[in-house]
């Protein structure tokens, strides 16, 4: 019970810095949890509206949203969660599971090359050579 509490408070405060953390949280509702991947989702997207409530209000206190685009991405964004609902129940909780770790997958190779990016910063094209 602890546990969950940690995980949870531990997701919030990463969700509410940008730091990806519901990703965290389905993970150890499936682990530790032993939810369904899909009951898993569900739980995951009820527990990210209070904070992306709270986060929008404190962006926009700030003047940092810009309301036209939201618009715009909720009005396309509304239609999509019905579409996804339909999906993941068509596919069922074995290939949600392989999808999720899939894209876990593809988000830690991202991740590692965008560091190495980082590391060298030359990109291909470009003569690293002094200029004379």
């Amino acid at each position: 019970m602890i546990g969950t509490i940690l995980a949870g408070i531990g997701s919030g405060l990463l969700g509410s810095l940008g730091m990806g953390a519901g990703a965290i949280l389905l993970v150890y509702l499936r682990v530790f949890g032993g939810m369904e991947q899909i009951q898993a989702q569900g739980v995951n997207l009820l527990f990210f509206l209070p904070i992306a409530g709270l986060s929008l209000f404190l962006h926009s206190r700030k003047g940092l949203v810009q309301w036209k685009n939201g618009l715009l991405c909720a009005a396309a964004g509304i239609p999509m969660v019905f579409a996804g609902v339909w999906l993941a129940g068509y596919l069922g909780g074995v290939w949600l599971s392989k999808l999720f770790a899939l894209l876990l997958v593809y988000i830690g190779v991202r991740e590692l090359r965008m560091k190495e990016e980082k590391k060298n910063p030359s990109s291909p094209g470009q003569d690293s050579s002094p200029s004379r």
